[in-house]
């Protein structure tokens, strides 16, 4: 006869695997009852594109969506004319962790409750006057560049890091909500499609001209990094920053070449790809959300110590530049 302890342990293993099971089957009908809703969406249409981009953000890919708005900050650095701007204002070298979350939360907005609604106006508007503040030092071409990486990175990080491959319609859908961003932030000469919108990342990366390693952008890459670390501290700084360099290359060579980094080795990319890998096989046996997780009021309850709402949004962003925009 077996003994008691083996057969508590042999009934554990069983509901352990039948708990997962359950999970796994559970994720797999929600992927199904959402792509069945998606087929009857339209990327062009802003209501499906809302609903869309909620659901992408708030259910499927929460934290791969939060990495690539942030990883998103690196690729600017590599352009001297933007990491110019960001030093002359020291908004991240003197206050990063203020200026990521108030970006995280004014984008979040728009995301969470779409970008026409009436929060998600008012933190457009609310940015666009921040961002008329240095109208005059940034070109219209670097601003669109800045749009394009949040499109393409939004894609990338998703797709390669997150549970599931993006459906078409969702890869549609991150463009056209981005694309509407750019005309309420009164951009011109926007790419017109997804495909074109990847080409001028790509064009715009790879001429000196406009991108090339800057001592700005060397800086604010350390800076960010080092924030990175802090986000994260229950991992080793030097994991971290291997990580972050590991990513950064994945995300582009060039790129990552043009902000003075060197590229990782061999045992890097092995390393930080196994437990990434690890990761997605994981969240393919965990139930699925059920309430959209919305960032948008973490950070302003957390940072703001509100609730959201019209009034609390244009208190968001850094102090120096409310009081000019706020008089």
């Amino acid at each position: 006869m077996a003994h008691p302890s083996l057969l508590s342990a042999g009934v554990g293993v069983a509901a352990l695997g039948v708990g997962i099971s359950y999970s796994f089957l559970r994720r797999q009908h929600f992927a199904r009852s959402w792509r069945k809703q998606l087929e009857e969406l339209d990327p062009k249409k802003p209501n499906d594109t809302d609903l869309i981009i909620k659901h992408v953000v708030g259910y499927d890919y929460p934290l791969e969506m939060f990495l690539a708005l942030n990883f998103c900050f690196y690729r600017t650095f590599c352009s001297p004319t933007i990491a110019g701007v960001y030093r002359n204002t020291g908004a991240i070298a003197n206050t990063v962790d203020k200026r990521a979350c108030d970006t995280d939360l004014l984008m979040h907005i728009w995301m969470d409750y779409g970008l026409d609604s009436e929060l998600g106006k008012s933190s457009y508007l609310h940015l666009n006057k921040i961002h008329g503040l240095h109208a005059t030092k940034t070109r219209n071409v670097d601003f669109v560049f800045v749009l394009c990486c949040l499109v393409v990175d939004a894609i990338q990080f998703t797709n390669d890091y997150g549970w599931k491959k993006l459906h078409l319609k969702e890869k549609q859908a991150i463009w056209e909500f981005y694309h509407r961003v750019g005309e309420r932030m009164e951009l011109k000469d926007i790419p017109n499609t997804l495909e074109e919108c990847i080409a001028f990342v790509d064009k715009y990366t790879e001429d000196n001209r406009s991108a090339r390693v800057s001592k700005d952008g060397v800086a604010l890459t350390k800076v960010i990094t080092d924030l990175v670390c802090e986000w994260y501290y229950l991992a080793p700084p030097f994991l971290c920053r291997i990580a972050a360099s590991v990513l950064l290359y994945q995300m582009g060579p060039t790129f990552h070449s043009k902000l003075g980094l060197e590229k990782p080795s061999i045992f890097s990319f092995a390393l930080i790809n196994s437990a990434l890998w690890v990761r997605k096989q994981l969240l393919r046996l965990t139930p699925p959300r059920t309430i959209p997780y919305k960032l948008s009021d973490v950070i302003m309850s957390t940072k703001y110590s509100c609730p959201m709402s019209k009034q609390s949004i244009v208190q968001v962003g850094p102090v120096e530049m409310l009081e000019k925009i706020n008089t």
